[in-house]
């Protein structure tokens, strides 16, 4: 790159000398024709007031008025139609020949040569012209090295910075992005595009292992049991069993789909009561409510920042795990500050720690140990926090919906 642009300079700088030096000539060849012009409309005006022809006024002017006088050499120039010319003879000596008005019959010779004062300064200028050379080119090459010191180095460095960190799981944080020009601006764009890939590559990394691991149980579950009803018919409480399967199932592939999809962290405000009583209503255990109590102690409105979507599919799971692992068809929801607290009562205690783990379920669970644990993904995807306790028969889940502006739930009575 610097030879690049060293070398377009370097190009500059001689194109600019040569037509540096070729004004000078045009210039100067330009004056000394105004200066014969003026001379000749001179003679020729004073001949036709006069009748006589003038001495030039300049010495370096000489004026021929008759053939005989005249050196064979310009005749010989001035040949044919051509009026006026240029002569170059031995030594410095340099002719400019002007053929006056046919009437006067004269040739006006000038011998220029002590007037060439480019030809004669030739050596001076050349030295003059060769310094100023250098010297712009020295500026421009320094100029064009620290141009690409500006713009290329920052360019290398920012490119040395994401291969080091090939392979690393952090987020990708450039030293450059703070720098307010173009480079910042690339800094800035490919690190958040690095960032949204390698979050697309964990979100796919990790629904292919959840599915492998999740399904493999409800599968091989829903399998046996159809393999036993090719040699008898099956059972209601089979029958009920299978079907609970295939709708576990179902929901942890919409709840996996719906955590690798890069639009469900696209975060907004909505009012979490809404959608829990939505969601409440589309539960006929509890919808009908004949045999489920359910308890509500909340305000008008809860406004929480997150995902809706994702949000629903917690609430779906929360709802489940107390439907189906509660020791009597109760459930009580409430505000509890800047929670909202799920409790239903349970046969007998057991530590809530690994509930939230993989493949963790209760001896008498029938489920698939990972309903809790897609809502800790969820939580964690939306940046909620929850904690979990169980005494005095009651298991308790609380969790903590962030709000945009403050971090924490937005209650109003």
């Amino acid at each position: 790159m610097f030879t690049l642009f060293g070398g377009f300079t370097l190009l500059l700088c001689l194109i600019y000398s040569g037509i540096g030096v070729l004004a000078a000539y045009v210039i100067e060849d330009q004056l000394i024709d105004n200066l014969i012009t003026n001379e000749v409309d001179y003679i020729e005006q004073h001949f036709q007031q006069h009748g006589e022809l003038p001495s030039p006024r300049l010495p370096q002017f000489t004026l021929y008025t008759s053939p005989a006088d005249t050196p064979a050499a310009f005749t010989a120039t001035l040949d044919g139609e051509r009026r006026k010319a240029e002569l170059f003879v031995t030594g410095h000596q340099h002719y400019h020949l002007r053929e006056l008005a046919p009437e006067t019959g004269t040739i006006l010779a000038a011998e220029v040569g002590s007037l060439l004062t480019v030809s004669n300064q030739s050596g001076r200028l050349l030295w003059l012209l060769f310094a100023a050379f250098l010297c712009t080119t020295g500026m421009a090459v320094w100029l064009a090295h620290g141009l690409v010191t500006a713009s290329i180095r920052p360019i290398l460095s920012l490119a040395r910075e994401v291969e080091a960190q090939t392979g690393s799981e952090q987020p990708l944080e450039l030293t450059t992005n703070t720098r307010n020009d173009e480079i910042g601006f690339l800094a800035r764009t490919l690190q958040r595009s690095l960032n949204d890939l390698r979050q697309a590559q964990r979100r796919e990394a990790e629904f292919t292992r959840d599915v492998s691991h999740e399904l493999r149980t409800g599968l091989a579950i829903a399998t046996n049991t159809l393999t036993l009803a090719r040699n008898r018919s099956l059972s209601e409480m089979e029958l009920q069993e299978l079907r609970s399967i295939l709708a576990t199932m179902n929901r942890t592939v919409s709840t996996l789909l719906t955590l690798a999809r890069a639009e469900s962290f696209e975060f907004s405000t909505f009012n979490l009561r809404a959608l829990l009583e939505q969601r409440l209503l589309m539960r006929p255990e509890i919808s009908d409510g004949k045999n489920f109590q359910l308890e509500l102690i909340l305000p008008e409105s809860m406004s929480a920042n997150g995902n809706p979507n994702l949000t629903g599919l917690l609430l779906d799971i929360l709802l489940d795990n107390a439907i189906r692992h509660a020791s009597k068809p109760v459930l009580q929801v409430y505000t509890l500050s800047n929670a909202l607290v799920f409790e239903n009562p349970v046969d007998a205690m057991f530590d809530t720690e690994p509930l939230f783990n993989a493949g963790i379920r209760g001896e008498n669970s029938e489920g698939i140990g990972q309903g809790l644990y897609l809502a800790r993904r969820i939580l964690a995807a939306q940046r909620w926090d929850f904690s979990a306790r169980c005494d005095n028969g009651i298991f308790s889940l609380s969790i903590f919906p962030a709000q945009s502006a403050t971090g924490a739930l937005q209650i109003s009575p």
